[in-house]
């Protein structure tokens, strides 16, 4: 569920400050922030409520990351559109960066998508023109965003490159609002790491996915998902792993919605299924475009659903679910207003803030890594086959390689011919009172390779929480100068840190690192991590790091 619409963490006792703000408590983890219920509070009894988007305490000391949270918050601000959610501040206490935004009261698009099909023809309508009634509205947000114009008139070419359901929320207004543009870009400005690519897989256009040139239809081919799920309630791309998604969508088969479902009018299958072109070029130009085609493809059926016709829709839908999460979150600001008036304590810290210094909050002992997903060109002809392949062998570039890693042209100059692979790897367990099991379904895919080599065997480098890993020991002695490459993957996904410093997410395809040992440490999304000692060899190719869960 969207955070505008989740109810509070119970772990925040008492409101604490940020600038003007009382945070009343804690409704998700984002990719880059936190994200909190606040409030303002003014003379009279006055009040407000908002939300708070607070970057991460471990990404405040990177560049990369707070300039891209100060974008957003600055690009956001220039946009003024019903359909877009708007930033009412930007701020900075200390070190900390936040986001002021409103507090919507609806649900994600999500939701929409997960209520199962009408079995009424009558309703079953009723719920596609509600489908693309949320689409046109959408798109009238992307639209006014992609037109966006700099201070000279000048167009910046602006791309969301992050739709989705749960980036797209429907208030009990029967508004649509375009949220998160935490990694919309310009074109021309820098990426956060080149040759990077963001946003959430199994909505990325195929142009995305390979690192391309973006400009708004990768934002069209996104809403096509979006309007093709919302009409058959079925989900496109997804797949057990975003290898596998991204591979679906460059490669599999699209099959035309009312094949899906027979219900689903040929002629908004048709919008669909041109929304859905792998080739931009087919595609709508832009989002206006699509929008006109889906007002055009409904008119037979009672054209697409008013702002009035959507909220009705919700509230028939989803009212009881709002109206108890309305009971809970009166609870918490009941609870919060009663804390403020009483200055009562968390952990020993007086939550007066008449009295008191502005409390900072508290660490949480979790962390949840930044949801930037890298997919590397030659990762769908096998992640596998990238990590072990020499390090002297030519490797195509894609567009913007991050500087990071050794190009064909540094490799030669800096680093002596690689003829195998050679690095000893710790790794080193961590007790369950500092890393709690969590539940997860098994993500490992075929095309992943699990921890298997092609040969079945475990693949090299696999590391382990009980127990350790080495590879051949090197017959000489690594040097403490110069630099190596080293490869780096993991199901799921994992934000990799060396020596306490961010180094990137996986796949990391011979990445440059300094000779000598290293501490590095593998983070997931739901808090795991895994800690081991790498030895990087001068002028070798370590062995790849291959990490399961």
């Amino acid at each position: 569920m969207s955070y505008h619409s989740a109810t509070p963490n119970e772990e925040t006792a008492a409101p604490v400050r940020l600038g003007r703000y009382e945070l009343l408590g804690q409704l998700a983890m984002g990719g880059m922030a936190e994200i909190h219920l606040a409030r303002l509070a003014g003379e009279a009894g006055f009040e407000k409520i908002v939300v708070v988007k607070r970057l991460l305490p471990e990404l405040v000391a990177s560049k990369a990351f707070v300039a891209m949270f100060l974008d957003e918050g600055k690009l956001v601000a220039r946009l003024d559109h019903p359909n877009v959610c708007e930033v009412h501040e930007l701020g900075r206490e200390g070190a900390e960066y936040f986001l002021v935004m409103p507090y919507l009261d609806g649900v994600p698009v999500s939701d929409f998508i997960a209520r199962p099909r009408e079995t009424d023809a009558t309703s079953r309508i009723a719920q596609l023109r509600v489908a693309a009634g949320i689409v046109v509205q959408a798109c009238a947000g992307l639209h006014h965003a992609h037109e966006l114009r700099g201070t000279d008139g000048a167009p910046l070419g602006l791309v969301h490159r992050d739709v989705s359901p749960s980036n797209l929320f429907v208030t009990t207004a029967g508004v649509v609002k375009v949220l998160d543009f935490g990694v919309a870009k310009v074109r021309g400005a820098a990426e956060t790491e080149a040759g990077t690519i963001k946003g959430k897989t199994q909505y990325m256009a195929p142009e995305q996915l390979l690192g391309e040139p973006l400009d708004r239809r990768c934002d069209v081919f996104a809403l096509g998902i979006v309007l093709f799920e919302l009409a058959t309630h079925t989900r496109l791309f997804k797949r057990s792993s975003d290898y596998l998604s991204a591979r679906a969508i460059l490669e599999e088969p699209i099959p035309r919605a009312d094949a899906v479902d027979p219900a689903v009018p040929p002629q908004l299958a048709d919008v669909i299924g041109k929304a859905l072109a792998r080739p931009p070029d087919d595609r709508y130009a832009d989002a206006r475009e699509l929008a006109r085609a889906l007002e055009t493809a409904l008119a037979p059926h009672g054209g697409v659903a008013s702002a009035g016709q959507i909220a009705d829709a919700l509230a028939d839908w989803h009212g009881a679910e709002l109206s108890a999460l309305r009971t809970r979150q009166r609870k918490v600001l009941d609870d919060a207003r009663t804390s403020l008036a009483t200055g009562s304590t968390v952990g020993g810290r007086p939550s007066n803030v008449a009295t008191q210094p502005i409390a900072k909050p508290r660490q949480r002992p979790r962390w949840i890594p930044a949801a930037l997903f890298v997919v590397a060109t030659g990762a769908f002809a096998g992640i596998q086959q990238l990590l072990n392949e020499p390090a002297d062998r030519p490797s195509k570039q894609v567009a913007g390689s991050n500087a990071a890693t050794l190009s064909d042209e540094a490799a030669a100059a800096t680093i002596p011919r690689i003829d195998e692979p050679d690095a000893k790897m710790r790794a080193t367990g961590e007790p369950d009172v500092k890393t709690p099991a969590v539940d997860e379904p098994d993500t490992t895919s075929p095309a992943s390779g699990g921890s298997a080599g092609a040969n079945g065997r475990p693949a090299a480098g696999v590391a382990s929480d009980t127990r350790e890993t080495r590879t051949k020991p090197s017959t000489r002695v690594a040097q403490v100068s110069g630099t190596g490459l080293v490869s780096i993957d993991s199901t799921p996904f994992a934000m990799i840190f060396i020596d306490g410093s961010y180094f990137g997410t996986t796949p990391l395809v011979k990445k440059k690192l300094g000779a000598g040992k290293h501490k590095l440490v593998a983070r997931l999304k739901d808090g795991r991590k895994r800690e081991m000692r790498v030895d990087i060899a001068a002028g070798k190719l370590a062995a790849p790091i291959v990490l399961t869960w």
